[in-house]
């Protein structure tokens, strides 16, 4: 047969605050997910969707790869053109650099 562990009654009010907080963070999570719905739902004045597909609200493709550290196609594209710039930078400055070697 199992023990049964005792709980002091600070434990106990401790897993009731608990429990409760849990319950209020749920309901606030189902009045969120109304209220988003609601706001998908929304049209134009023409009768149009104004959210047209789920990346429009939040892009969690982008936010999953922030995370993981993982660089989007743009962020990509970004760093290679800085990538591209300081490599003219340090070009021209050898340039400029052999040109005052050789104007002296």
């Amino acid at each position: 047969m199992e023990q049964v562990e005792m709980m002091t009654m600070d434990e106990l009010h401790l897993r009731e605050q608990a429990h409760d907080l849990r319950s209020i963070d749920e309901h606030e999570l189902l009045t969120n997910f109304a209220f988003e719905n609601r706001m998908v739902q929304g049209a134009d004045k023409d009768g149009n969707y104004v959210v047209k597909k789920p990346s429009d609200i939040v892009n969690y493709t982008k936010i999953r790869k922030k995370i993981t550290g993982e660089n989007t196609d743009d962020e990509a594209k970004v760093s290679h053109l800085k990538e591209l710039s300081d490599r003219a930078k340090r070009a021209r400055e050898e340039a400029l650099q052999e040109l005052k070697k050789g104007g002296n």
